[in-house]
């Protein structure tokens, strides 16, 4: 490899060191540097980019060192073309062991709303597949914007087709159909993909050791990611271990052809949820105790793989830039939560040093009509309204709960209630609280009331809200802001009535009413909720107080479903059979030709209520299922599909706000029986148009194309 023209300067891309920041030239030059025929894969973990600019855009790569070298070198190029007849940035890059190797450049004084294409050459001349990216408009352009949002993919490769299904109508189109790719978390897990999946340490490689694990992707989703070595259960205190663990999961991820592909093709918007740590997690807990040394680990893991640009991220005219890139605090301790203050925040200083190492909500802007508000749900948030958490549990380390696995319902009231603490019925909380039928103490009687977005987090994301001047306030959302209620009481009162995920914002009613009440009050108009989490496809508004007699409306919320993670209709069929209501979820039927099918009964249970998918799964017959309908639980839900795969594309102009839903029937396909990607299911459109501040938005349908989901006439 020859040296770079430009000059001898060689750029550390540690990530520890701060992001790095390269400008491009302005006129274009040769190149010096040149591929060279190599089989060897030198970037294992393809390419990716992130977070346009009109002037800027992030770059990443990871390369493999070769045999005895430590601190590998590698050249970025930057063109207009893919040939690379003619560069905008040519530069010689290092690669440190404190980040994987991994590289994260920022290229700078480039020119707005253009395509550009890049590239990695290793020391040997082995060259990185190709990747793809471009710039956001000037901030006053007025022209459409498309994102396509995507969350929850599982372990293990070859089940990303909904990737796939994106890249390919692509390339039917001849046309690039997107701006961003925005992924709402759970880009890993730390946890079985299938709740039914076992969960083994993974398998090492000859030669390979916990402290320097190869390539080979995890078992599962990778014990690894848990402190586990090949042995099983290890130090649960060794930082380096949880490290190594969680770049190993990352690193099997990113082996996947289909995400390795969408991340060279399109920049990706990302910010995490709870499974790149654990699983409903809030700040350092997770599985019933305090652990800041993993939420540490698993914050610069993501830092590391998943590139974004927070430090120097463009912020609404007037409010601050709060994004701050990761930097690795001094050694922690596992410590208890405890010295809980406003929003629940525990003032632990282990704790405060792990979820202060990072900051990533941030504002993407893109032209006049996108002001993309990114939250983090998790790092800030208190634990839920779920009256299983209370601050002497917590603290204890003995709360059981457990929103993954089970189906308990709990009132509305109650769980706000509860969501206030000690702040409740105007500083007078109930000493007691009806909870399944059982009058018991209140449990958060002397607790501060919950936060999910912690309270420094909230002002930020409320003073956003009020300077944008974007067309449309689009709100990237890890959790359905939407409430979900299951009158699954009314075919077995055992089951009860009430919300079901207080994991999400269902959990935290109190705060969810104050910003629904802000943007009203404040006249705030166009807010759209981008949502993820819930592995199945939702459209919905969001109400200020779902208890209220009659809820006013505030802003629609449009939920995708998972990439390749289990789907919802089939994991609520085996929680639900607990009280024998497995049919509520999904049941068997003869279909036209006389084939045995499963078909997804959720899908009415949610929109229409228990009792029409109670007859729906007696007779097989929709028209009398919807005669038989009580007033549904969820009025305000407008459509839901829970037995697919997909990924949504929400398109945003002057006037309206369009959302298109794609689903695919299940995540593994196979190009040689399907060489167009993976076969569409459907895809379903809805449209709200925009709207003067206080008042409630319309969702209409605009087309389904493809087959009907199941429950609608």
């Amino acid at each position: 490899m020859t040296t770079p023209r430009r000059d001898f300067l060689k750029y550390s891309a540690s990530a520890l060191a701060g992001l790095l920041v390269l400008p491009a030239s302005r006129r274009g030059f040769a190149q010096t540097v040149t591929p060279a025929a190599s089989d060897r894969n030198a970037f294992p973990q393809g390419v990716a980019s992130a977070d346009p600019q009109p002037d800027a855009v992030l770059l990443w790569s990871r390369v493999e060192p070769l045999a005895g070298e430590t601190d590998p070198e590698a050249v970025v190029q930057v063109s207009r073309s893919p040939e690379f007849g003619e560069l905008v940035l040519e530069e010689t890059l290092t690669a440190s062991p404190d980040t994987d190797h991994t590289m994260r450049i920022l290229v700078r004084d480039l020119e707005p709303d253009t395509t550009y294409y890049y590239r990695f050459i290793a020391a040997d001349g082995a060259t990185s597949r190709l990747g793809r990216t471009w710039t956001a408009p000037p901030m006053d352009a007025r022209r459409p914007v498309s994102i396509a949002f995507f969350s929850c993919q599982s372990w293990p490769p070859n089940e990303h087709g909904a990737y796939q299904r994106l890249i390919r109508d692509e390339r039917a189109s001849g046309e690039r159909g997107i701006d961003l790719i925005l992924h709402l978390g759970d880009y890993v897990y730390g946890l079985p993909a299938d709740p039914e999946e076992s969960f083994g340490p993974p398998s090492l490689a000859d030669g390979e050791t916990a402290d320097a694990p190869a390539t080979a992707a995890p078992a599962g989703m990778g014990m690894a990611g848990m402190g586990m070595g090949s042995d099983g259960p290890t130090d649960p205190e060794d930082f380096d271990l949880y490290l190594a663990g969680h770049r190993r999961i990352y690193r099997g991820y990113l082996e996947d052809s289909d995400l390795q592909e969408a991340r060279a093709m399109y920049p990706f918007v990302a910010v995490w949820d709870d499974h790149e740590f654990g699983n409903d997690v809030w700040q350092s807990y997770s599985g019933g105790r305090s652990n800041p040394k993993k939420r540490t680990a698993a914050t610069q893991a993501w830092f590391e793989f998943v590139p974004q640009i927070l430090s120097d991220s463009l912020s609404v005219p007037g409010v601050p830039n709060e994004a701050r890139d990761y930097e690795q605090p001094a050694p922690l301790n596992n410590a208890p939560m405890r010295d809980f203050g406003d929003g629940f925040l525990s003032m632990e200083p282990n704790n405060l040093a792990a979820i202060h190492s990072q900051t990533c909500y941030r504002t993407v802007r893109w032209g006049a009509h996108v002001d993309l508000l990114v939250t983090d749900n998790r790092s800030y948030r208190g634990p839920s309204a779920h009256p299983g958490y209370s601050a002497q549990e917590v603290e204890s380390e003995q709360s059981s709960v457990n929103v993954f696995s089970n189906f308990s319902l709990f009132d509305g009231n109650l769980l706000n209630t509860l969501a206030q603490g000690r702040d409740a019925n105007g500083g007078n909380p109930p000493e007691t609280v009806v909870i399944n039928g059982e009058t018991v103490p209140n449990p958060r009687r002397n607790d501060p009331s919950v936060s999910m977005l912690g309270i420094p987090q909230k002002q930020w994301f409320k003073d956003a809200l009020a300077a944008s001047q974007g067309t449309w306030k689009v709100w990237a959302n890890a959790e359905p802001v939407m409430g979900f209620r299951f009158d699954a009481g009314r075919i077995n009162p055992e089951a009860g009535t009430g919300f079901l995920w207080t994991d999400s914002w269902d959990g935290f009613p109190n705060e969810r009413e104050e910003l629904m009440r802000f943007i009203r009050e404040n006249g705030i108009a166009n807010v759209v909720s981008l949502s993820g989490d819930r592995h199945a496809h939702y459209a919905g508004l969001v109400a200020e107080n779902y208890e209220a007699e009659t809820p006013r409306y505030v802003i629609p919320d449009f939920t995708c479903t998972a990439v390749s993670a289990f789907e919802r209709g089939p994991f609520l069929e085996r929680a639900m059979g607990a009280f024998g209501l497995s049919h509520l979820g999904m049941y068997r039927r003869q279909n036209a030709d006389g084939a045995e099918e499963r078909v997804c009964n959720l899908n009415l249970t949610m929109r229409k209520g228990a009792t029409a998918a109670q007859v729906m799964s007696e007779t097989n017959d929709l028209e009398q299922a919807l005669a038989a309908a009580v007033p549904s639980p969820n009025p305000h839900l407008a459509y839901a599909d829970n037995d697919v795969h997909g990924y949504c594309v929400a398109t945003f102009d002057a006037d309206s706000c369009d959302v298109t839903f794609v689903s695919v029937a299940r995540p593994v396909w196979d190009p040689e029986i399907y060489p167009e990607g993976p076969p569409m299911l459907r895809a379903v459109g809805y449209r709200v148009d925009a709207w003067e501040g206080g008042e409630e938005p319309k969702l209409v349908r605009t087309f389904t194309r493809g087959e009907r989901v199941f429950g609608e006439p």
